[in-house]
Order: C-alpha cells, then sequence, then structure tokens
C-alpha cells in the first residue's frame, strides 16, 4: 500500500540527529596510525563518534553491520588509500542515501584514485597530523559541531 512504501522510505533514510560516523578505510597495519593520530581525533575533536566496523565487537554478518552502521550515522570519512573497493562501496551506499562523504587519501596515492571519485574534493595528507588537522576543518566546515562529549 502506498502507507507501506511511505513507512519504508522513512526507515530507510539515515538518522539525521546521528552522532555517530561511519569511517571506512583500510584495516591494514601500516594505516593504523591514521586512524590513531589522524581521523578519530579529527572525528571526535568535532564532537562525533567515530565507528569502524573492525573495532566494536559484534556476532552480526558484516555486510549487515556496514549496511546498518551506515543507514546509524551523520556522515561517511572515506579514507581511499591503498583502493579497497569496500571503502568506494561504503562511501557510494552513504551517497546514495544523502549521506556526507568526507573523502580522504594519502598523498602518494592520489594519483590511482578511481576515475568516478576524482571529482570529488579529498583531503590529501602526507602526515597523521596533517590529516586530523584539514578533516576537522572540513567536517566542522560542512556538518558543524556534534553533541558528543
Amino acid at each position: 500500500t502506498p502507507h507501506g512504501w511511505s513507512f519504508l522510505d522513512e526507515t530507510a533514510r539515515p538518522a539525521i540527529l546521528s552522532n555517530q560516523v561511519f569511517v571506512a578505510m583500510s584495516f591494514d597495519k601500516q594505516l593504523r596510525s591514521a586512524w590513531d593520530q589522524g581521523i578519530e581525533p579529527a572525528v571526535r575533536r568535532a564532537r562525533f563518534e567515530p565507528y569502524r566496523v573492525d573495532v566494536q565487537p559484534h556476532i552480526d554478518r558484516i555486510d549487515s553491520k556496514i549496511v546498518s552502521e551506515i543507514k546509524n550515522s551523520r556522515f561517511l570519512v572515506a579514507d581511499v588509500t591503498q583502493q579497497r573497493p569496500g571503502v568506494y562501496f561504503e562511501a557510494g551506499y552513504a551517497i546514495g542515501l544523502g549521506l556526507p562523504v568526507f573523502w580522504c587519501v594519502h598523498d602518494d596515492d592520489l594519483k590511482n584514485v578511481h576515475f568516478d571519485t576524482r571529482q570529488y574534493n579529498h583531503v590529501v595528507w602526507n602526515s597523521e597530523a596533517q590529516l586530523a588537522e584539514e578533516l576537522y576543518t572540513r567536517i566542522a566546515a560542512v556538518v558543524g559541531h556534534g553533541t558528543a562529549t
């Protein structure tokens, strides 16, 4: 019925008031410092709660958990360094939901960014401190500050 379709449309929409930020990035050990010293502090400084699916314990199917947590997020940070297809998928899904996506890439890997996402403004970083500062500035300018403490 029309009422049923309206209900489904409403439940499919992301949680606009959410304080959670989904972070899509390679889980390679080489990028752990990008998370620890760059992305996580930038998101927290903007008073949002960063969420990485590999950090939080769960017993769900990973694909269902990813989709669910993206829907529960205010926006998504996608670091495409190392060009992981899952990061592109998760960012595309967020765009499809109407969520802002903050694209990031290490300057050594900028030449490898996929053609379909090159038109987006990326935070191009060469140090974790630079990533933290530029990502925070971009978040604050585009979505403002969250309510996390």
